[in-house]
């Protein structure tokens, strides 16, 4: 039985077809310490898609103890993260069910509640959010998801809230400004506005810019 040090040198080779050979084998077969290093070199090297592939058979073949689901499950998840990258929403949401068919972990129900967004699907997005919300009720993340939720539904007033709560990522900061914006709160979207700018300088002006690019951006109410 190949070994994960071969693996590791048939990369080092230059050999990914042969690297992925080895590690159908190790798959199908190996113990799970063997395995879960031979996953995480196949992690290294950018091989997602075969992996989860690999995955998969080895699930299949001999099944998968306790400690393999949850390295299973994040493989899956950032699976569905390229998909979405590529605007593949629904073939994000089949694996994100499948890795928490796997292991329920609240990473992957935000990335669950990203994908519904990105599809509208708003109700099951907020009910995804909450179920995060009730295990880390402080996370910027999923807070910063409930406010867009609430916004791209129509309910900018309660989406101010949730995004104040978010932090001052440029993220959260540009959403509350275009929240403040849409309430005619002009005053204080223009406090947002100076916060982002001088807290992501690197970042604002092109965000701003990309914005307003909008015909229907609610930054346009704001003066210059």
């Amino acid at each position: 039985m190949p070994t994960p040090d071969d693996i590791r040198a048939a990369f080092d080779a230059g050999e990914r077809s042969h690297a992925r050979r080895l590690a159908k084998e190790l798959a199908c077969s190996a113990e799970a310490y063997t395995w879960l290093v031979a996953a995480e070199i196949l992690n290294e090297h950018g091989m997602t898609a075969p992996l989860v592939d690999l995955w998969r058979k080895r699930r299949e073949v001999q099944g998968l103890d306790r400690t393999e689901k949850e390295p299973f499950a994040t493989t899956l998840n950032s699976y569905s993260l390229e998909h979405m990258r590529e605007g593949r929403a629904d073939e994000a949401l089949k694996l994100l069910d499948e890795a928490l068919e796997e292991h329920d972990m609240p990473f992957i129900r935000r990335n669950m509640a990203s994908a519904l967004l990105h599809k509208g699907e708003f109700v099951t997005a907020l009910a995804e959010i909450d179920a995060v919300l009730s295990i880390e009720p402080d996370d910027p993340d999923s807070l910063l998801l409930l406010g867009i939720a609430r916004y791209q539904s129509g309910d900018p007033e309660l989406a101010v809230e949730p995004l104040e709560a978010a932090g001052s990522s440029a993220d959260a900061l540009l959403w509350l400004l275009k929240t403040l914006c849409l309430l005619r709160r002009l005053d204080a979207a223009r406090e947002v506005l100076t916060r982002l700018k001088l807290e992501h300088a690197d970042r604002a002006d092109a965000m701003i810019e990309i914005e307003l690019q909008e015909p229907g951006s609610p930054l346009h109410t704001l003066d210059g």
